[in-house]
């Protein structure tokens, strides 16, 4: 793998694709990283996204208060997936140059997210080990 800069020719490409809207998903995960000044976060989904990954990086809409978000706490995020094609020539270039094998880019962007409680999904049990001997004592 050689470690010369991408050409010109594919940065622009790429910084210039023309994304479509792809689907819009919901999945589970925590926020890795917040930046606020660009307005976007990092998260790890428990769930494959639509290309395969587990991490993306979500454009936040500035109707989403970021002050609300916390770093590694589990959220339920709904967003858009948006896709570009790349053009044969990138396609055969990365593979050829870099043997990395991508036909699309993506952007995602976050619709909600919603805190899940960990707490809803384990109830804590209403019986504690001395109430079960307990009931083995009057037997």
């Amino acid at each position: 793998m050689t470690t010369e800069a991408i050409p010109k020719w594919v940065a622009q490409e790429i910084q210039n694709a023309q994304f479509k809207e792809f689907e819009e998903w919901a999945g589970s995960g925590y926020l890795l990283d917040i930046n606020k000044n660009d307005r976007k976060i990092d998260a790890q989904f428990y769930e494959k996204l639509p290309e395969g990954r587990y991490i993306a990086t979500l454009e936040v809409p500035k109707d989403v208060d970021m002050e609300k978000m916390e770093l590694a706490t589990v959220y339920m995020f709904k967003f858009r997936a948006y896709k570009a094609t790349l053009s044969e020539k990138v396609i055969s270039f990365l593979k050829e140059k870099y043997s990395v094998q991508m036909d699309n880019i993506f952007r995602f962007e976050l619709v909600s997210f919603e805190k899940l409680d960990a707490e809803a999904d384990n109830p804590p049990s209403t019986r504690s080990a001395e109430d079960d001997e307990g009931d083995e004592e009057e037997e």
